[in-house]
């Protein structure tokens, strides 16, 4: 049987409190709370957890991980050799110092068959064709997707079942399952998660 419940979260920091406040305890910042409906599962059984013991880390075999260059050796080798199959990697800095421009010429570089899907919030499929072309980018591997509902494009993933995924930029997208505006921490936590379920 399914049990609502309702918490607020600190639209800044994330901090969650069972009723609402008017200045984050923990960020100090004002008439940031915002409502959030959770929904919890309750099962009548419960069910048996296994019981591990402790192994010797000598005792297991390290096994190398499939990596694609990325064809930047400094990116490769800030992660350990390229792209792991699967993986989430997030690209951070300040708004106008290349992110954009690096991730499109990573789509172009990146090898291996198959799609790469571009998603953006923020520009349109016109601004990013005007940066392929000054970066002298003509891949038609490149697919865009201009969306900011994370369903779609979760759906997209599935349906074209790509080689890689951009999503530029993550706090521009949402998720109907949150009730918080994009760029939350709690819509950026479930957007993570649910984009790294559909990869």
């Amino acid at each position: 049987m399914a049990k609502n419940k309702t918490i607020f979260v600190c639209s800044e920091c994330g901090n969650e409190s069972s009723k609402w406040l008017g200045k984050c305890p923990a960020c100090n910042s004002w008439n940031s709370f915002y409502e959030q409906k959770i929904v919890e599962t309750k099962s009548k059984e419960k069910l048996e957890k296994s019981v591990t013991t402790p192994q010797k880390l000598n005792s297991y075999e390290a096994k190398e991980q499939l990596r694609i260059p990325t064809g930047f050796g400094e990116l490769d080798r800030v992660l350990g050799g390229g792209l792991v199959k699967g993986s989430l990697i997030l690209l951070g800095g300040e708004p106008g110092i290349g992110k954009s421009t690096l991730i499109l010429q990573i789509c172009d570089k990146v090898k291996g068959e198959g799609k790469v899907l571009y998603v953006s919030g923020e520009e349109s499929a016109e601004q990013i064709k005007l940066r392929a072309d000054r970066l002298g980018i003509k891949n038609e591997n490149i697919l865009f997707l201009g969306e900011t509902d994370i369903d779609i494009v979760n759906q997209a993933i599935i349906n074209l079942n790509p080689k890689l995924v951009i999503i530029d930029s993550i706090q521009t997208m949402y998720s109907d399952e949150i009730t918080a505006a994009a760029g939350s921490v709690s819509q950026v936590r479930e957007i993570t998660r649910t984009s790294n379920e559909s990869m």
